[in-house]
């Protein structure tokens, strides 16, 4: 039988051979505002109830163990947020008015945060300490949210999931696209679906798609490139990307930073390795023949800055600082065995 499987997070390993996956699950509202350049202009309008966006921290153990959230905390690029406002609603505004939370631990964006003096984009960070099978994980993730100082000829494209998360109980997801002119919505547009790097005509023209867990080898990075028509010889508007997970795949692939240096700086790289774990057993599995292929993604527009075939890649500052500024990056992983 072949195999066929593909990652690029890192999953956190517990003490019982099993793991955590931390996910976000949305409203269906991107984390993105445009601010007009001439105007000043902010779009969509987050004070606007029906406009904002929530995030859910989704924990999940791929062993199926009940995860115990014992507290959630949020942070606004880096600095603590304090919920201390009244509660309305079963949400309590947080100390700057502009997020709020419920008992669950999601997150509510109810102000505007881009503005003329914030055109670049921000980070929500959430942590959490969990009980499994009563020992005690602290977890963490980021969001980023996408501010952009816009003219009118300028696009954006996003993408969104109704889950990032597939299992033997939950086998399929919603994913949906936008795409922004300056600070419009554009509804008439052309979408091409990549699954990785190779094009998936079967969903050609759709601007919303059903995945399944037939779809995804452990995890599935999917790209939408937008266009104005199916018109040959078209330019790409906008791409975006989004990564969707399936924890009941017999087999994952795991990444991790192996080498000294865990942030990439002048004369300092970071070497990304692969591994193959069974999920039933924890073990890691070293098939003969295993054909491996490691990218380095540009994260603004999902292109491969630097391919290995091997289970190792190297990240630099080539790949990290281009035309005068630094980017983080994504190191995905795919194995056939």
């Amino acid at each position: 039988m072949a195999f066929s499987a593909q990652n690029s997070i890192t999953i956190k390993r517990l003490r019982s051979s099993d793991s955590l996956i931390l996910t976000f699950e949305n409203n269906g509202i991107p984390l993105f505002q445009a601010i007009d350049e001439v105007s000043g202009a902010v779009a969509p309008n987050w004070e606007i109830p029906e406009n904002q966006p929530v995030r859910m921290p989704v924990i999940t153990s791929t062993r199926g163990l009940v995860v115990n959230v014992l507290s959630h905390s949020w942070y606004y690029n880096g600095i603590l947020l304090i919920f201390n406002g009244a509660e309305i609603g079963g949400w309590t505004t947080d100390s700057t008015g502009k997020f709020q939370i419920n008992a669950d631990g999601h997150i509510k964006i109810i102000k505007n945060l881009a503005s003329e003096i914030n055109i670049a984009g921000d980070i929500l960070s959430y942590t959490a300490q969990v009980s499994v099978a009563g020992v005690e994980y602290t977890l963490s993730g980021e969001l980023e949210i996408v501010i952009q100082k816009m003219g009118a000829s300028s696009y954006y494209a996003t993408i969104l999931a109704e889950t990032e998360t597939l299992s033997s109980d939950i086998t399929q997801t919603n994913i949906t696209t936008k795409l922004f002119q300056g600070v419009t919505e554009i509804t008439s547009y052309y979408v091409k679906w990549y699954k990785d790097f190779d094009e998936w005509t079967d969903k050609a023209g759709q601007k919303n798609i059903v995945v399944t867990r037939d779809d995804i080898g452990g995890a599935q990075l999917f790209i939408a490139e937008m266009y104005k028509t199916s018109a040959p010889g078209e330019p790409i508007l906008a791409r975006a990307g989004i990564r969707i997970l399936d924890i009941s795949d017999e087999y994952k692939v795991i990444l991790e930073i192996t080498s000294a240096n865990k942030m990439v700086s002048e004369g300092h790289d970071v070497t990304v390795a692969a591994k193959i774990v069974n999920m039933k057993t924890g073990a890691i599995y070293a098939p003969d023949g295993a054909v491996w292929r490691l990218d380095v993604m540009d994260r603004e527009n999902w292109t491969s800055l630097k391919t290995s075939t091997t289970n190792t890649i190297v990240v630099t500052t080539t790949e990290t600082d281009r035309e005068g500024n630094y980017y983080d990056v994504d190191v995905m992983a795919e194995v056939t065995f």
